[in-house]
């Protein structure tokens, strides 16, 4: 017979073909079914279904890997601790988070008890997860820095807020308060106080809301100012050789045009004495010698294009006294500076300060 494999355990060494008896009989006992003849409340007792914990957690955003401003709450099957990645479920999908406080007492969640999810078994993102996620972040930023003839159809994808989780949130509560805007009425100091808790509610979701989409714009608006800074320097020549080619064909054209009415001028003058001569004594003492006039075409045209001087009209001020009230334009953005800083003191002939107050939410 053909030697046999030895293993080792801790209960000493063991034929591999065979395995350990005592890890195989505790392997069994620890996952021994409780048996149908037990009395049913020594069954209840055996089975106790797993325990909850309550935790907090922080979404990552799904284009700049940050985490979210608010915090959700989840129960979780497995035991979990602060800093941990887990793939949390939101709505139909589920969407990576970190964990932020854990062992949170239940009677903070009694109000929306049932209303909270669940993070399953084996939710959690393993250290080796995480590295090729973390990895694969380092790689897919430098492709979106090298892949510049992509930059369209990446902007595309980053701008789609209705797959961020957290502006989808902002949304949720924002149709919740203009559902009870619409609904409510205010006809007591209490339903005043009411609705004030409910604006301050609403001003901070705004500021969330506008932070998040600033959030999102800032890296595009950072990408199209280098953008645009780059293709200004890059424009330079282009525009300057145009500018002083145009410049040079304009001063030529004027030039032509001034030897032009000078022709005609002197032409005009003799043809003017002639006729003077024949009046005076009937005939012409010799033929008018009328000098050759250079026309200058209106377009110049070659194989590559064609330029030429296009009507432009504009205005110019002569006398502003003298210009009809409607085509003077009030100065809106200095009037109301010394609105908001004289009130009504500053007398200006033709306007009248009025005091407009509106409704102020200043949330604690």
């Amino acid at each position: 017979m053909a030697n046999s494999i030895k293993g080792h355990c801790k209960h000493g060494e063991f034929d591999l073909n065979q395995g350990c008896p005592q890890c195989i009989e505790e392997r069994q006992n620890n996952y021994q079914p409780v048996t149908t003849d037990m009395p049913d409340a020594a069954a209840e007792q055996a089975f106790t279904p797993p325990e909850t914990q309550i935790v907090k957690v922080r979404y990552f955003s799904e284009t700049s890997q940050e985490l979210s401003s608010r915090e959700y709450t989840y129960y979780s099957v497995d035991p979990l601790q602060i800093g941990d990645i887990v793939m949390a479920p939101v709505r139909d999908t589920t969407c990576k988070a970190k964990i932020t406080a854990i062992d949170i007492p239940e009677i903070e969640i009694v109000s929306f008890k049932d209303k909270v999810k669940i993070i399953p078994a084996s939710a959690l993102v393993t250290t080796e997860d995480a590295m090729k996620e973390a990895e694969w972040q380092v790689i897919n930023s430098e492709i979106r820095a090298a892949n510049i003839d992509q930059t369209e159809t990446e902007t595309a994808i980053a701008l789609r807020p209705g797959e961020d989780i957290e502006a989808h949130s902002y949304f949720d509560e924002a149709t919740k308060m203009l559902d009870y805007a619409e609904r409510r009425t205010i006809q007591t100091l209490d339903d005043a106080k009411i609705a004030t808790d409910d604006l301050s509610i609403i001003s901070r979701l705004k500021k969330a809301m506008e932070t998040k989409r600033k959030e999102k714009l800032a890296p595009h608006e950072a990408e199209i100012k280098a953008i645009r800074d780059t293709y200004n320097y890059l424009m330079v020549p282009v525009l300057d050789a145009e500018r002083i080619t145009k410049a040079k064909q304009i001063a030529f054209l004027e030039e032509q045009e001034c030897i032009r009415q000078k022709q005609e001028e002197i032409n005009r003058k003799r043809v003017e004495a002639a006729q003077q001569e024949m009046e005076l004594k009937g005939e012409l003492s010799e033929s008018v010698n009328l000098v050759e006039v250079h026309e200058i075409p209106e377009r110049i045209s070659t194989n590559l294009g064609v330029t030429g001087m296009v009507d432009h009209w504009v205005f110019e001020v002569v006398d502003f006294a003298l210009v009809p009230n409607e085509y003077k334009v009030i100065d809106s953005a200095m009037l109301n500076a010394i609105a908001k800083k004289h009130h009504n003191s500053k007398q200006i002939p033709g306007i009248k300060f009025v005091n407009q107050p509106y409704l102020a939410t200043r949330p604690r």
